[in-house]
């Protein structure tokens, strides 16, 4: 195990500072617990029992009396149960790391130790191959990784199983032996016991290979994302993709583009979105009309003239509202509608009514699908959606537009936008003058 050693030493790691060393109890993880007390580590045993066999607790008894012995500190976990009583990989992985990280900064220390080899690595590598994948999903597992706050450093990649257990049986380490890998009804396992053999007929020497594979894909991932972040830092901002310039990219960091604005979305839920998502995305981009689609967690993707807009999904009917108007109404996002005294602004931000014309009490509401204005100075009625599509307003502001009518919902207003027919400017009497002011343009929250 000198590679492993001199890996490790390389990274100079000052001495005092305790590792922590997920520990199974199996012959690979208690090989790494053995190499690094018996090179002076200050070490760290953390113990998960996933409570999935009817040996588990004898295997956290083991490793606890293993470290009692061997004058190693052991911190144990065991995992009382699962979601609807069904374990997965990701719930499992997702409780043994967050144990990992509850340890690390009880004992002040940011380096996780795991017993990866390179037997590890081929299996990795294959079945993601299998299942399908991109660029960096089908990279396996690094000497040294990034998870959260602390680094995860594998140092028996050079190694395989073999190799393992000759350390094993050379040096008498106990250890323990999980049944459930001679089973091949996961497909790691089939990789395991049929197609690994084979592999090392062809060379014994196979996951040394593989280790070059897997860090020639890391380096030409690292080199493709550093030129797709350099992208987005001029093409992307306040979740907004500007597809004049993206459209400009190869098609290749497009599609990396996209993968990597919904990896910072998504984050630890990556796993919900898929190819067919990106795809769809890539489609709506290539689409003329302006159109969305919805994707997992509530998050909707805006096609708008020349942006692409990526927001979490508004509750249209939550957010909408029926305000009876007296004075003055603050709407959230919008700015502020209220009467004023008087004013020679003619724009479509003030409005001028005759009470006589209309119904009162005014009211302030979200649109309808069938709400149609007369528009001032047009002949005939007008849809407010065509309305809103001619000025370019942004999809997500359309259902929340403030929309002014009279108590018999004739649509008297869009502030900002339009007004209809009733508005009394330089036409008569006029006895109700209201005025909207844009949020940020003169208007602070009180």
């Amino acid at each position: 195990m000198e590679k492993s050693i001199e890996f490790l030493n390389n990274l100079n790691i000052d001495k005092n500072k305790y590792l922590v060393v997920a520990t199974s109890g199996g012959p690979d993880s208690m090989t790494l617990l053995h190499l690094l007390k018996n090179n002076n580590y200050n070490i760290i045993c953390a113990h998960v029992n996933h409570n999935l066999r009817s040996i588990s607790d004898e295997e956290y008894i083991f490793v606890e009396n293993y470290c009692k012995e061997n004058n190693i500190i052991f911190e144990g976990m065991k995992i009382e149960g699962y979601k609807n009583n069904k374990f997965t990989e990701f719930e499992a992985r997702e409780k043994r790391y967050c144990f990992f990280d509850t340890i690390l900064k009880k004992y002040n220390t940011d380096i996780l130790l795991t017993a990866h080899h390179g037997d590890d690595l081929i299996e990795t590598i294959l079945m993601r191959i299998i299942r399908g994948s991109n660029l960096s999903g089908y990279k396996g597992f690094t000497k040294i990784s990034n998870y959260k706050n602390f680094k995860i450093i594998r140092p028996l990649i050079f190694y395989t199983k073999k190799d393992i257990e000759n350390y094993i049986n050379e040096n008498n380490i106990p250890c323990v032996y999980d049944e459930s890998n001679k089973s091949k009804k996961y497909t790691r396992n089939r990789i395991r016991l049929d197609i690994l053999p084979l592999l090392k007929e062809e060379d014994k020497n196979i996951h040394q290979k593989f280790l070059l594979l897997n860090e020639e894909l890391e380096e030409t991932n690292n080199y493709i994302m550093n030129v797709v972040r350099k992208n987005l830092e001029e093409n992307y901002k306040n979740n907004t993709l500007d597809l004049i310039k993206f459209n400009k990219l190869e098609k290749f960091i497009q599609k990396k583009e996209i993968e990597e604005i919904l990896y910072n979305i998504y984050k630890d839920d990556i796993t919900l979105v898929n190819k067919k998502h990106i795809n769809s995305i890539l489609n709506l981009i290539n689409i003329n009309d302006n159109k969305s689609i919805d994707l997992p967690n509530n998050i909707k993707v805006y096609k708008e003239y020349n942006n692409l807009l990526f927001k979490e999904n508004i509750n249209k009917e939550k957010n909408k509202y029926n305000y009876r108007f007296i004075d003055k109404i603050i709407i959230d996002d919008f700015g502020i509608i209220e009467t004023i005294n008087d004013t020679d602004e003619k724009s479509n931000y003030v409005i001028k009514l005759n009470s006589k014309e209309i119904k009162l009490p005014l009211i302030v509401r979200t649109r309808l699908d069938s709400d149609i204005i007369e528009v001032k100075n047009m002949n005939g009625k007008k849809k407010i959606n065509k309305i809103f599509i001619d000025e370019k307003i942004k999809n997500e502001l359309r259902d929340l537009w403030p929309i002014v009518t009279d108590s018999d919902n004739n649509i008297l207003w869009i502030p900002g936008i339009k007004k209809s027919k009733f508005d009394c400017y330089n036409r008569g009497f006029y006895d109700i003058i209201i005025k909207y002011t844009k949020k940020g343009d003169n208007y602070e929250e009180k």
